[in-house]
């Protein structure tokens, strides 16, 4: 399982590298370390917006959210609080208009990547197939991923998003 983390991090690097090094050749060193900050950064604003939605929503107001809303009221206030963490740690802050747009697509690539990993592994007919292929149909679990790593993504997503918004804003 770590060879294969560590093949598909290098990858998603190679893909940085290969595309943009001419004005900042460590640029995709450097994305990638923002990438990795900034999923730190949105576990702690998706634990603070969980628990937040949870307790006023439901405990304090006794309001019967729905799962619809809830999921989407957490991750959208979980987005302005790593907006928030981001500015005051000053990610962003010198940073060129090439490091926001590969973190930014490093968040796109591996949501995606995920995605597809959802739907290629969603069937056994698809598992199946893969066996038969010789390719290992041992996976993780679909659900796990969608409740841990896709909110961190859009967080992540809505956080440098907004970064992108408040740095064209501010004219960097």
């Amino acid at each position: 399982m770590i060879v294969s983390v560590i093949i598909l991090i290098g990858l998603l690097l190679a893909i940085g590298f290969i595309a943009g090094r001419s004005q900042d050749k460590y640029l995709f060193l450097k994305s990638g370390l923002y990438f990795f900050l900034m999923e730190i950064t949105s576990s702690i604003a998706l634990l603070i917006s969980v628990s937040g939605v949870y307790f006023f929503m439901v405990k304090l107001l006794h309001y019967d959210i729905r799962i619809l809303t809830f999921c989407l009221a957490a991750t959208f206030i979980g987005g302005i609080i790593n907006f928030y963490f981001i500015r005051y740690l000053n990610l962003f802050k010198d940073s060129n208009s090439m490091l926001v747009m590969q973190v930014e697509y490093y968040i796109q690539w591996t949501t995606i990547a995920l995605t597809l990993y959802q739907f290629l592994t969603g069937s056994s007919s698809n598992l199946k197939i893969f066996a038969k292929a010789g390719i290992s149909a041992e996976n993780l679990d679909i659900n796990e991923l969608n409740l841990l790593v896709l909110p961190l993504l859009l967080i992540s997503w809505i956080s440098i998003a907004m970064i992108k918004i408040y740095l064209t804003d501010r004219g960097h």
